[in-house]
């Protein structure tokens, strides 16, 4: 895994979280906010959120805690939910 990095889209509102590097083959979704970025071998390699700038909710994803410092390390005034 890379060092993760997070960008924010403000026009969409939409906060996108790269743990890997690597081509998304299939993206599922956890819910209407939150979506699972996978590769063709089933890594994950990445987290969108829509509607990030009322917060991120970050219960039953894989690798919070990666997530949440990639968020914390980015700067973004992103609150984390949960």
């Amino acid at each position: 895994m890379i060092a993760s990095s997070a960008s924010y889209d403000a026009d969409a509102d939409v906060l996108y979280v790269e743990l890997q590097r690597g081509l998304a083959t299939r993206t599922v979704s956890v819910d209407d906010l939150r979506l699972i970025d996978y590769s063709a071998d089933g890594a994950v390699i990445g987290v969108e959120f829509v509607g990030a700038s009322g917060g991120v909710d970050l219960r039953d994803l894989p690798f919070r805690q990666t997530i949440e410092k990639a968020i914390g390390d980015s700067g973004l005034p992103i609150r984390i939910l949960a």
